[in-house]
């Protein structure tokens, strides 16, 4: 079976008409290689290749080396990068370096969950606050004490807060609504958990998470695999 190559989210949906001067998935793979650095780095190791760094991710050193090359010059040949230097270039290259403060708008199971994500918490991310339709009715303000804030304080929180980014975590048919919400209080990012496409003005980033994509990916492989190795009774069987 072929290893799933570094693959990303889709590119960001915009109404900008500036193009990033780095790909939606470089800057995924960014992303990996931070995490792999940070480990690295507890690891007490001090140099990394591009080999090595593409062997944990199934691609190819030239491509490590020219992601890595979009955000400066790193490493020496025969040495390696350092560690500690290309893990603090990346997360400056990224706007890591600061706390981005982050609404979340659906105070459900979902909005809870992720007000609760650990790795979040650890992360340059910080939850301001949490806004809901019905906030008296949610879970998350009934069963877990969290401050949960109606959605129509969000433009003057997002000011007192300093928030930038929002996460629509509410049922499709209210996904819209809360981009509107989202885009009036004046965040320019968008995170999207609603099963279904919001319209945004010019200028505001949105990403789509549907986690059903990366399944089909999955299942596109293994369904390969089967006809690779005879089963063909299997590929593409119905239940």
């Amino acid at each position: 079976m072929k290893p799933i190559k570094g693959r990303g989210p889709n590119p960001p949906e915009t109404g900008s008409s500036e193009a990033s001067r780095i790909s939606s998935l470089t800057l995924f793979r960014a992303s990996l290689y931070l995490r792999c650095l940070g480990e690295l780095e507890n690891q007490g190791k001090e140099t990394v290749s591009s080999k090595e760094l593409a062997d944990k991710f199934s691609i190819s050193s030239a491509l490590v080396r020219k992601d890595l090359g979009l955000f400066g010059e790193f490493g020496k040949a025969g040495i390696g990068y350092g560690v500690k230097s290309l893990k603090d270039a990346l997360l400056n290259e990224l706007g890591l370096k600061r706390v981005w403060k982050v609404a979340i708008i659906g105070a459900g199971r979902l909005g809870l969950a992720l007000a609760r994500h650990k790795r979040l918490a650890q992360s340059s991310f910080k939850i301001a606050a949490i806004f809901d339709k019905y906030p008296e009715k949610t879970i998350a303000g009934r069963d877990s004490g969290l401050e949960v804030l109606r959605v129509g304080d969000l433009p003057r929180v997002a000011r007192e807060r300093g928030i930038e980014l929002g996460i629509i975590a509410v049922p499709g048919a209210s996904a819209q609504e809360a981009a509107d919400a989202i885009v009036q209080a004046g965040l320019k990012a968008i995170l999207n958990f609603a099963p279904t496409h919001i319209n945004v003005p010019k200028g505001i980033f949105v990403h789509n998470v549907d986690f059903t994509i990366y399944l089909e990916n999955l299942a596109y492989y293994v369904n390969e695999a089967y006809h690779q190795d005879g089963n063909s009774d299997r590929r593409g069987g119905r239940d």
